[in-house]
Parts: structure tokens; C-alpha cells; sequence
């Protein structure tokens, strides 16, 4: 297993020590890009497509034109993936605005950057997709990331992730500046109350999660009634089951919110969920799902 980079700059993957930017580069100075997670299975990217035109909608909402087309993108991770060799991957694509003068201002910038990191994928070990993980509800917090947009902007989560980290939490559930529940800090929220999931809606600001938007398919494919709406943290600490779902970790369980137990382990839904987003990454893997 390896780790390999590939920069539009070079035009080949590289060891991690020979993958090097300009420190006049706009996404190390200022966090002025775009960016993707994504993993594989079976040795192929999950959502592909759907991730990469997010990642073209989030660089236009920052009036940013990107320069490589989802073909060259694609073409970029698979040779990155193949030179790392692994069984399964994760993948980050970067696009930053590129290089230019000490200066916010855009106009000065030029030369684009395209970066794809390719990991080992590490999942959480099994006992946490049993047992669940803890969580913390975090207010907002100024300098939070743009909304609905992956920008490289990330302190408001990073913020928001140390804080329920210091108070012995593993992850940090975050509200927006109304006080409503919005999303955790890598990933989206879902509650079961009384056999109905509930989601909170995209107009809190949220990221809208590729996972996110697969599990609601997955949700309906069960008959189960899912609903996308409002919900303030006193719903969700009163929730029957509360999961996390992202490209990465696919579906989380939370058993513990705020230092209060939800469950000692996965709901019964949570766990039907589970079973679902496991068969359909084992489609992914056969070629028989994108």
C-alpha cells in the first residue's frame, strides 16, 4: 500500500516527498479552492461523476473557473490510483486558483492547480459501526466555510471538530446561525423518530452530501418515509437513532450526543441502512454501480 500525488504542475504522480506547490499558491495562503473525497471499492471511485460536477458547482459559487474538465480530472485520479497500487483507496482532488502576488485579490491570480492525493483507505474499525460514536452539538461559529460550497476553507469544522474532541466527544454536530442542527463536521445528519427518517433540509446551509443524497435513495428503496426539514438539537437529542453518513465512513451510528446515550449500539434502522450502503458499494465494486 502507498500513497501517491499527482500535480497538474508536473503531469505525473509522485511519491509524496517530490509533491511540492509554490508558497505563493492562493489554497495555501488563503484556502482559495476547491476539493473532493471520495474512496473506492473494489479499486473503483464511488460517485465519481457526481463528485466531480460538485466540485465544478462549488468552484463557480466562489466565481472560479476551473481549467481541467471532469475527463482530464478523471483521467488524473485513475493514473494516481494505479500508480499507488492499493486495494482500496482514498481520494482527494484539490483545485486551487493558483499562484500570484500577496494579495485576496483574484484578479492577480493565474495558473490553476490541480492536486490528487491518493491514501490507503482506513476505515473506523468494526466495533464503531457497531457500538456507534459519541457526538457534540456545536453552535456556529464565525469564519465558518462558505455555504453549500467544498471549499478548502475548512476552520469553522476544524474549530468545531477540536471542540467536541477536548470535551471527550468523537465527532461535532454543527447548528447553524438560526440554531438549527445543519450537519457534523465531515459529515451529514440523520434522526429516527417512530419508524420516520429525518434529514436536516439544504436550506440550513448545509454541504449537500453525495452520500447524504445516496442514503435517501437507499431510505425510499426501504419504504421507509424520509423527510428533509428543520430540526433543532432538542429533536435530536430526543431522537429514537442518529447516524452520520459520508463518502468515507458511509454510515455512522451516534450513540451518545452531548454526553447523553442514545442507544448502546446501531438502531435497528441504522443497521438495515448499513446492510444497504454495504450492498451497494459491493455494486460499485463488481462494476455495477457508479
Amino acid at each position: 500500500m502507498s500513497t501517491k500525488v499527482w500535480l497538474s504542475t508536473h503531469g505525473a504522480a509522485l511519491d509524496p516527498e517530490d509533491a511540492t506547490i509554490s508558497v505563493f499558491d492562493r489554497g495555501f495562503l488563503y484556502g482559495d479552492s476547491v476539493y473532493e473525497t471520495m474512496r473506492t471499492a473494489g479499486g473503483r471511485v464511488v460517485e465519481l461523476a457526481a463528485h466531480l460536477d460538485r466540485l465544478h458547482r462549488s468552484a463557480t459559487g466562489i466565481a472560479f473557473e476551473v481549467p481541467f474538465d471532469n475527463a482530464a480530472l478523471e483521467a488524473a485520479i485513475a493514473e494516481t490510483l494505479a500508480a499507488a497500487g492499493n486495494s482500496d483507496s482514498r481520494v482527494r482532488v484539490v483545485v486551487t486558483r493558483g499562484t500570484g502576488p500577496i494579495s485576496i485579490d483574484t484578479r492577480v491570480a493565474e495558473d490553476p492547480v490541480a492536486v490528487v492525493i491518493v491514501t490507503p483507505l482506513a476505515l473506523p474499525p468494526p466495533e464503531a459501526y457497531a457500538r456507534g460514536i459519541s457526538a457534540l452539538l456545536v453552535g456556529e461559529r464565525e469564519g465558518a466555510r462558505l455555504p453549500g460550497l467544498k471549499t478548502g476553507n475548512y476552520l469553522g469544522n476544524i474549530l468545531a471538530l477540536r471542540q467536541a474532541h477536548e470535551q471527550g466527544a468523537d465527532d461535532a454536530i454543527m447548528c447553524n446561525a438560526e440554531g438549527a442542527v445543519a450537519e457534523g463536521a465531515t459529515s451529514n445528519v440523520f434522526m429516527v423518530v417512530d419508524g420516520q427518517v429525518h434529514t436536516p433540509s439544504l436550506s440550513t446551509g448545509l454541504l449537500a452530501g453525495i452520500t447524504r443524497g445516496r442514503v435517501i435513495q437507499l431510505i425510499e428503496g426501504l419504504g421507509v418515509p424520509v423527510q428533509a426539514r428543520t430540526i433543532t438539537p432538542e429533536e435530536l437529542r430526543a431522537a429514537d437513532e442518529l447516524f452520520l453518513t459520508s463518502s468515507v465512513r458511509g454510515v455512522m451510528p451516534v450513540t451518545t450526543l452531548d454526553g447523553r446515550a442514545l442507544g448502546t449500539s446501531a438502531g435497528p434502522l441504522t443497521r438495515r441502512l448499513q446492510q444497504a450502503y454495504d450492498a451497494f458499494l459491493a455494486a460499485v465494486a463488481r462494476g455495477a454501480s457508479a
